[in-house]
């Protein structure tokens, strides 16, 4: 018997789960589908290392993120470690962007966005105070900028089909410890 891999019995698993209901929605409640940690941390990672040029003076090179998960606030966390080089005097710091951020769901392309992105923390090691400053500054308009409304997940058209016959729609998403939890509400006549 070939193995399944864990992601592909958990997309199984929610199909099963969406498709065996065969009550009405109402009646059963909500329900919920679970996008683990690990997923999303794949998913996160997918465009990195990427690199920016900020106004011909830094090559900003960002590696994959770390996630930490904030159920208390309902947002996820990452830090990326970064290089910058600076193109005037060929110099190289080393340090982290610490960003969190919400999620939303868009329905029109079936998919989880980041909302309200916040820059938490720039740190380069051996970059002047002032240089410093200015860079937090500036890393945090672009990063926030950059970043709103960046789909981190995207739904398949049929698990939501599925939902949508059995009288359930998108509700609200969950930060947990383990991942986060997408709730399915019984649609509203």
């Amino acid at each position: 018997m070939p193995e399944i891999s864990r992601r592909s019995a958990l997309r199984w698993g929610t199909l099963a789960t969406l498709v065996g209901l065969t009550a009405c929605a109402s009646m059963l409640g909500a329900r919920t589908v679970v996008i683990s940690k690990e997923e999303l941390a794949s998913k996160i990672a997918k465009p990195f290392p990427v690199t920016h040029r900020l106004m011909d003076l830094l090559d900003v090179k960002a590696q994959a993120p770390r996630l930490r998960f904030m159920p208390q606030e309902n947002r996820v966390g990452t830090e990326f470690d970064l290089s910058a080089s600076d193109l005037l005097f060929n110099r190289t710091y080393n340090g982290t962007i610490g960003v969190s951020f919400g999620l939303r769901f868009e329905p029109k392309d079936l998919t989880l966005r980041l909302t309200n992105v916040k820059v938490d923390q720039i740190s380069l090691a051996g970059l002047p105070a002032a240089a410093q400053r200015y860079l937090t500054k500036l890393g945090a308009w672009i990063a926030e900028d950059q970043l709103r409304d960046y789909p981190v997940h995207h739904f398949k058209p049929e698990d939501l089909r599925s939902a949508d016959r059995l009288g359930y729609e998108v509700g609200d998403i969950k930060v947990t410890d383990q991942g986060l939890e997408v709730h399915l509400n019984p649609k509203k006549s």
